[in-house]
């Protein structure tokens, strides 16, 4: 799997779950609390997307076939696991 393409999810996902295990979001005004919970449950609704993506679908060519049915599967892929992980459902 490419790590790069996740690198950045990952380490937001890894900090802000750093600050919820430390207590230190106890200090954190509730719109910020609010605010790093959503950031932490989009980053992993996108890394679990990738991950599903990889596993499940063939690679796509982005630049060379354009928008086909496959290349809106993924794209609905993603919006929909984001999308499931950012609402709590």
């Amino acid at each position: 799997m490419q790590m790069k393409r996740i690198a950045l999810d990952l380490l937001i996902a890894l900090s802000i779950m750093l600050i919820y295990l430390s207590r230190f979001y106890e200090a954190l005004p509730p719109p910020v609390q609010l605010a790093t919970i959503k950031a932490l449950l989009v980053s992993m609704g996108f890394m679990h997307a990738h991950i599903t993506r990889k596993l499940a679908f063939p690679a796509v060519a982005w630049q060379t076939e354009g928008i086909n049915a496959k290349t809106l599967l993924v794209i609905t892929l993603y919006v929909a696991f984001i999308y499931a992980y950012a609402t709590g459902g």
